[in-house]
């Protein structure tokens, strides 16, 4: 009976040791959000749509990352940046791989 338990115990241990779980770190940033982001916009303006920044650079406070990275059995699966440059407390440019849909895009370049 003992050995019958503990082979089974050693099996179950065995087969949950095979399944890694995704991990997912950083701004998780909706489509609708990004496409609400403007030039002009004030820097709280845009803390309250997309949340503080991932990365906030103690010497530079004009500028603003958001980075979201997905791992899937250890390797990466995404990564997706959006940088945000502000000039006197307005955004100016934006830079990164999200980028928004050509509907609600205006006219004026935002550099997405």
């Amino acid at each position: 009976m003992k050995i019958v338990l503990t082979t089974l115990i050693l099996a179950l241990m065995t087969l949950t040791a095979c399944y890694k779980s995704p991990v997912q770190q950083g701004n998780i940033l909706k489509q609708e959000d990004i496409d609400e982001i403007k030039p002009g916009m004030s820097k709280r303006q845009v803390a309250i749509i997309l949340g503080t920044p991932t990365i906030n650079d103690p010497f530079n406070h004009d500028r603003w990352d958001y980075i979201n990275t997905s791992k899937l059995k250890g390797k990466y699966k995404k990564n997706k940046k959006l940088t945000l440059f502000f000039e006197d407390d307005k955004l100016i440019r934006t830079e990164g791989n999200y980028h928004p849909q050509k509907d609600n895009a205006d006219t004026e370049d935002i550099n997405l």
